[in-house]
């Protein structure tokens, strides 16, 4: 039984080196996907798979049924394909731990168990060359990094600036940010650096009325683009309602007021605060956070608690716009 990391995986699928099962589980379903869908296409040749590959799925199927696939032998190829989608919705699921323990070594068994995990005692009698892998959600402070290696997969370039618009406007969908760079290499050449303008023309993302750049201009204490901002935010509450705004101005100003308490500004130290970014980003942290002092960065959080109460009704009943801009004010004075 062999705990895997994605690169690890796809590597050895590319080799052609198939492990009997596969149990792939997590919170985030772009991983999972890729792994099943790699699979799914090229496991076997396509003149084979009409006898030898099957697609089930949780709801619409029983473990036996599972099983009983599994065991089947491959006809007139080296492996039988099985692939059980949404395993979350599967009807005692535990009935599959017999088989994980004893595979037919000739399938290719893979569970694809999404938005959950399965329980340790699911699993825990796999057969040694079972590979297990866990998909977990990019936390937000990744995301950026991460848009820019999806870009690059895509052989695009992508600016701080850009990955950030795309990062804060689509948030942890991956599957999305995938798919918003497939839709781009329809149109765009290889090699292209995509930028805000291409963003805000062919993804519908405005490069200037976003939430990335509400927080540049509160970093730079700019109060007329900011209200300029906002006022486009009220137009298109439901795109922007203020839970998102507060939770992504929380995590700015925490790590300002994380920044400003260092003992020191070791590259251990931002790493820790602000994980893995070029130098360029890091100069831009640093100036937002010399323009507040420690004590207006501590009441601008405790204004956004205020805010985040209010605008999930406690202690409020005026509308989301008026909630916002009143706000913005009080982060601003």
């Amino acid at each position: 039984m062999a705990a895997a990391k994605f690169e690890d995986v796809m590597s050895q699928l590319k080799s052609g080196q198939f492990a009997p099962v596969y149990l792939l589980m997590g919170e985030e379903p772009f991983y999972i996907d890729r792994i099943s869908d790699y699979i799914e296409n090229n496991a076997l040749p396509e003149e084979e798979r009409d006898f030898n590959q099957v697609v089930l799925y949780g709801r619409d199927t029983t473990p036996d049924e599972v099983v009983a696939n599994a065991k089947e032998f491959a006809f007139g190829a080296d492996h039988r394909v099985v692939i059980l989608k949404e395993a979350k919705d599967l009807s005692k699921i535990d009935l599959l731990t017999s088989y994980f323990a004893h595979p037919q070594p000739s399938t290719i068994l893979v569970i694809c168990h999404k938005y959950g995990k399965l329980k340790a005692a699911q699993y825990k009698g796999c057969d040694k060359s079972t590979v297990i892998f866990t998909s977990d959600p990019i936390k937000d402070y990744q995301l950026p990094a991460w848009v820019q290696k999806q870009a690059k997969e895509h052989n695009f370039s992508l600016n701080p600036q850009a990955a950030g618009i795309l990062a804060e406007n689509i948030g942890n969908d991956l599957t999305r940010i995938n798919n918003e760079f497939k839709k781009l290499k329809i149109i765009l050449p290889e090699g292209t650096e995509i930028t805000p303008d291409i963003i805000e023309k062919n993804i519908g993302i405005s490069k200037e009325y976003n939430i990335f750049e509400l927080q540049n201009a509160l970093g730079e204490r700019n109060a007329d683009k900011a209200f300029k901002i906002c006022l486009n935010f009220t137009h298109n509450m439901k795109e922007n309602p203020n839970t998102k705004t507060i939770a992504v101005l929380y995590t700015f100003y925490s790590k300002m007021l994380a920044y400003m308490l260092l003992p020191d500004n070791s590259p251990e130290n931002l790493e820790r605060i602000y994980g893995k970014v070029n130098p360029f980003v890091m100069d831009i942290n640093r100036r937002y956070a010399s323009r507040y002092s420690l004590a207006q960065v501590r009441r601008i959080i405790s204004v956004l608690r205020e805010y985040d109460v209010k605008s999930k009704g406690v202690d409020s009943d005026a509308p989301g716009e008026e909630l916002l801009m009143e706000m913005i004010y009080k982060i601003l004075h």
